[in-house]
């Protein structure tokens, strides 16, 4: 293993992270601002908001470096305890009638635009590609093809919402963006070292369970995920 590079890529995890963390907050602002809710109200409700976020991205730190998540022979694998929680959030955020509201104020191509991190993602694994500890088939190089969504997001965003809003596409690159989401899951489960483990070329997808790569599955893929869900979300609705 490379370990400059995996240094690099560590970085590039944290930084995209917290880029993201912005993102949120500065749409929540936005918001907060359309729906006309008090200042001190709106500081409030964004600090909470970042309190339970890094407080979220603590604990999978803090089960990461006690090796939690490196128990790869469970089942099911113990990682998914880094997903599931996003999946609960995003459904209850889905049913929220006050999420709803901001939804609406929200504009449309921003969900599709935040989508081109993506690009900055894979190219964060293709770094671990050549530094040795990230498989082949989870690159672009071979089975992993969600660049295709960070590279076109922002023509789509720009495409899609003009004066007349072309639904229908903007529906099938949501899941089209979505199903490259499950593909990638799978091939990082099938990849793993466990009783699940098809691909068996090495390196294995071991690197996720260690800091700050277990923030990809625990944040930035349901990140990724949350953000087709409500765009998906906005464009149903009348």
């Amino acid at each position: 293993m490379n370990l400059n590079l995996y240094l690099i890529c560590q970085l590039i995890a944290i930084l995209l992270v917290f880029g993201l963390l912005s993102m949120i907050a500065f749409g929540l602002k936005h918001a907060f601002r359309k729906l006309r809710i008090r200042s001190e109200n709106q500081k409030t409700l964004i600090t909470y908001i970042r309190i339970g976020f890094i407080l979220w991205l603590a604990i999978l730190a803090v089960l990461s470096y006690i090796d939690f998540f490196q128990d790869f022979q469970t089942l099911p694998p113990k990682i998914l305890l880094a997903i599931i929680p996003n999946i609960v959030l995003i459904f209850f955020l889905w049913k929220s009638r006050f999420f709803s509201l901001i939804l609406k104020t929200i504009p449309k191509p921003w969900l599709v635009y935040v989508q081109s991190f993506r690009i900055i993602m894979e190219g964060m694994l293709w770094l671990g590609m050549i530094g040795h500890f990230v498989p082949l088939q989870m690159t672009f190089l071979w089975l992993n093809q969600d660049i295709i969504v960070g590279l076109t997001a922002v023509v789509a965003g720009g495409l899609f919402f003009r004066r007349r809003q072309m639904k229908l596409p903007a529906i099938l690159w949501n899941i089209f963006g979505i199903l490259l989401l499950i593909n990638v899951f799978f091939i990082g489960m099938l990849s793993s070292p466990s009783p699940l483990r098809i691909f068996l070329n090495e390196p294995s997808t071991a690197f996720i369970a260690n800091v700050p790569f277990i923030w990809i599955p625990g944040f930035i893929v349901p990140f990724a995920l949350a953000m087709h869900v409500f765009s998906l979300k906005q464009l149903m609705e009348k």
